[in-house]
């Protein structure tokens, strides 16, 4: 009796097992996701900022002051990445690239201006330069308590509201659970139905059954790009940037969201199956490696590098830019040119999968 227990529960195990590795998505889940999530949180995020790029000017050509940029790029923390000619290039340097702070040396003592769209960042950044800008002028003038003075002045957001930190990031989110899971949910659920077969039955193509299936969330995504303005005004978070360039922003990362929908709904059968790719390769990334929790300079260069593709990545950047910093499209074009780009990509691929997954 014993041993026919075990050879019933025995046979039940093998088909488990062969049900498992049969399932792609499964397997997923079992093997990769996990993995995925300890690579993050133990690997590639951590509270502690990796480095913060810096410029620095010095127009009155002090000798002082070369020494002070000097130590500031040989700390570990510090990456001096220019040198500014003027005073009033402070403005275009915070707009290209990722520029954190500017140090100006003065005769009558030293200017901190520091970006301020991330308030925590801005503050250990703060606290840092001050360290060692006060220790340097210590250590020159061979005083206890330095002659000079430090001022600090935080740019964008001077009141260090926290309302400026979580909101691009929210943002994102919400594009992404409308624009990419609920669509792509809905596609795979007329696949299921067999609905999706019978429409290509008839003379409309893949490309024009997608764009009949995408218009409605297209449109409901226009509604929330309002939305968000209004949540925006609400908060006290004003637009500095032009409107116009702030909604065609917020428009073509949708798009960029439903065509990553749409190109996971193209490979995989089931809306479970959608639901659950989208979530470990669309939505945890893009939460964890965006900048939304935790900053990109706590990353190593490697990981640093994957960030900067991702989608969220660019659209937050572009965000903080053009609504905190009033950039226009020139010190924007990388991230419109990123989300464009992995827009027809997706777009591409979705045409293949669905042609190789649903003959005519």
């Amino acid at each position: 009796m014993r041993g026919e227990k075990y050879h019933r529960i025995r046979a039940v195990v093998r088909k488990e097992f062969r049900h498992i590795f049969r399932d792609r998505v499964s397997c997923m889940l079992l093997f990769l996701m996990p993995a995925f999530i300890m690579l993050i949180f133990g690997y590639a995020l951590a509270f502690d900022v990796y480095r913060y790029d810096i410029q620095v000017c010095n127009p009155g050509h002090s000798v002082q002051a070369e020494r002070l940029f000097a130590r500031l790029d040989a700390h570990p923390k510090f990456r001096v990445t220019g040198r500014l000619e003027r005073i009033d290039a402070i403005d275009g340097a915070f707009a290209r690239g990722n520029n954190r702070a500017v140090v100006v040396y003065r005769d009558d003592g030293i200017d901190l201006f520091v970006d301020a769209t991330s308030p925590t960042l801005s503050t250990n950044l703060t606290l840092m330069l001050s360290s060692v800008t006060g220790d340097f002028a210590a250590d020159e003038f061979h005083l206890a308590k330095p002659s000079q003075d430090i001022r600090i002045r935080y740019l964008y957001n001077p009141t260090l509201k926290k309302e400026y930190m979580p909101i691009p990031g929210l943002v994102m989110l919400v594009f992404i659970l409308v624009s990419s899971i609920v669509l792509g949910t809905s596609i795979n659920k007329e696949k299921a139905q067999g609905s999706f077969r019978l429409l290509r039955l008839t003379r409309m193509s893949n490309l024009e059954i997608i764009a009949g299936k995408s218009a409605p969330y297209f449109l409901i995504t226009l509604l929330h790009v309002a939305v968000v303005y209004l949540i925006c005004l609400y908060f006290g978070v004003r637009v500095e940037g032009s409107l116009a360039l702030f909604f065609a922003l917020c428009t073509l990362y949708s798009v960029c969201c439903m065509s990553l929908g749409i190109l996971i709904a193209s490979w995989f059968d089931r809306p479970l199956d959608v639901l659950i790719i989208c979530w470990i390769f669309l939505f945890i990334p893009n939460v964890f490696l965006s900048g939304f929790i935790f900053p990109i300079e706590t990353m190593d260069p490697f990981m640093h590098a994957v960030a900067r593709l991702l989608p969220g990545t660019a659209f937050i950047d572009a965000f903080r830019s053009i609504a905190f910093k009033g950039t226009g499209l020139g010190a924007n074009l990388p991230a419109f040119g990123l989300l464009a780009g992995e827009t027809v990509l997706a777009g591409f691929l979705s045409l293949i999968g669905f042609k190789r997954n649903i003959p005519r």
